[in-house]
């Protein structure tokens, strides 16, 4: 915070050296202007450690260097107009980059990236060739200022001029366009405060665009007041930073109340919806860590392929972490935001995973995850019986199926023996039967059907002996009730 604070001042001291032959005697735009470069560097600043916000941060930090340089064409001599104009192109290119990236940090698709190419050819070759065609008098700046007007042509000059009055207007819609798309697409904590700011600061964009004055102009005042008009309207976003800022400490603060009256009572499934409405995620999961198991169950009480035991998750960034490498049933192949709770005593009790836009804001999330805190212990509990009623059900399971394995193998023996031998009984006691007259023959038959009968006598021994005890007293199967 200090360290935003200080370059935000140095920028805006900075913006009022560099424009002091106009601000200095324009204190209310001077205060604007200042406000603006000082807002825009620490506002970046603030950002750079932030997670996927780094990516925002880096060209805000620019932006607001480059609009302090904007103001170096007040001096109306030397490189100083030159510069200025360099300074202001390369700030709308960074400022709508910034904005394009916010929040996640990146650009979401083809559509921001072609309008970030049009914008900086726009503003850089195109810009550049209005300079090279132009005298510095055609653009309102004194004679002999440092001016690279080597192709000086006046008509042609006159059609970048005119060109630009429509390109720049169709840019910041197209602009306008991609951030409510941006604001609709927003996951996480972000819903809170990001529509605020890109649809004031869109529509800042947009006024600029219609507001700014073409570039062939007749003096300096000419060129002063279109930079001062311009300064006026991009005065809003420091205030929606202001506001966006009041809103997300607001946000910290009641995160905590909510997860807390949310998880009233606290049950597996209650603890789990409560923090996917707090942090506006219905991607959230909690995978519990129960002591006297190993692994990690999920809300359901089911083994969960979670291994997370080499990892450090509270030094990581959470934009960092790809819970794809160490595995998870459940969980997206993409990169996950992650975080360990932990009881008082320092014991892992959970890990709470979902989109990586739950990194955007630290303090949100681990406001509502310390809220949760109680509320997880209880459900760790409850975790726990469901997960020895998952146990028991495999178990169940398990007894069940070999049963059906044992039934099958009797019945099998019954058919390929017993069934086979007695049918063997029947067809000698038929035999006999049809010769009556020859003891002999029946004498023969009788000891047959005596040790036939003795065979089968001790196959039904063998197959009561393996059909043991436990098998012959376990019931059927209970499935366990809901937890």
């Amino acid at each position: 915070m200090a360290a935003a604070a200080g370059a935000g001042a140095a920028a805006g001291a900075a913006t009022l050296a560099a424009g002091w032959p106009y601000l200095g005697s324009a204190p209310a735009i001077a205060v604007v202007n200042v406000l603006i470069a000082g807002g825009l560097t620490g506002a970046g600043v603030l950002m750079l450690p932030a997670g996927p916000l780094r990516g925002c941060g880096r060209p805000l930090v620019g932006a607001g260097l480059a609009w302090l340089a904007t103001w170096a064409m007040s001096w109306n001599t030397g490189i100083g107009p030159v510069l200025g104009i360099a300074g202001n192109c390369v700030f709308y290119v960074l400022f709508c980059l910034a904005l394009l990236r916010y929040p996640q940090g990146r650009l979401a698709g083809r559509a921001d990236r072609v309008l970030v190419t049009a914008t900086a050819v726009a503003l850089g070759p195109v810009m550049a060739l209005s300079v090279v065609t132009s005298r510095p008098e055609w653009n309102g700046y004194a004679a002999d200022a440092w001016w690279p007007g080597w192709l000086a042509h006046r008509s042609v000059f006159g059609a970048l001029s005119d060109g630009f009055q429509v390109i720049i207007p169709l840019l910041a819609v197209g602009f306008a366009v991609l951030l409510s798309r941006r604001v609709r697409g927003l996951r996480g904590p972000e819903r809170v405060v990001a529509p605020l700011v890109l649809s004031m600061v869109g529509g800042a964009i947009v006024t600029v665009a219609v507001l700014t004055p073409p570039i062939e102009v007749d003096g300096l005042d000419g060129v002063m007041r279109g930079i001062a008009m311009q300064s006026i309207v991009l005065a809003v976003f420091p205030v929606v930073l202001v506001v966006a800022a009041a809103r997300r400490a607001l946000g910290v603060v009641t995160a905590a109340d909510r997860v807390l009256r949310l998880t009233d009572p606290a049950t597996v499934r209650s603890v789990r919806d409560a923090l996917r409405t707090v942090l506006r995620d219905p991607t959230v999961e909690i995978w519990f860590r129960l002591p006297d198991l190993p692994g990690y169950v999920d809300v359901d009480g089911r083994p969960a392929d979670l291994d997370l035991t080499d990892l450090d998750l509270t030094d990581r960034d959470p934009a960092d972490l790809d819970l794809a490498e160490v595995g998870g049933r459940g969980l997206a192949a993409a990169p996950r935001w992650a975080r360990e709770v932990r009881t008082g005593d320092g014991a892992v009790l959970a890990v709470v995973t979902g989109d990586p836009a739950l990194g955007t804001d630290n303090a949100y999330t681990e406001a509502a995850l310390r809220a949760g805190q109680l509320a997880l212990e209880n459900a760790q509990l409850q975790a726990a019986a469901r997960a020895r009623l998952v146990e028991v059900h495999a178990a169940h399971r398990q007894v069940a199926g070999a049963q059906a394995a044992q039934r099958r193998r009797m019945a099998a023996d019954l058919h390929d023996g017993m069934q086979r031998r007695l049918m063997e009984l029947v067809l000698v006691a038929a035999d006999a039967q049809a010769r009556p007259a020859d003891p002999a023959g029946t004498r023969t038959v009788l000891r047959q059907l005596h040790e036939g009968l003795l065979a089968a006598n001790q196959e039904v021994r063998d197959l009561g002996r393996g059909l043991g005890p436990g098998e012959a007293a376990a019931g059927p199967p209970r499935t366990p009730g809901p937890g």
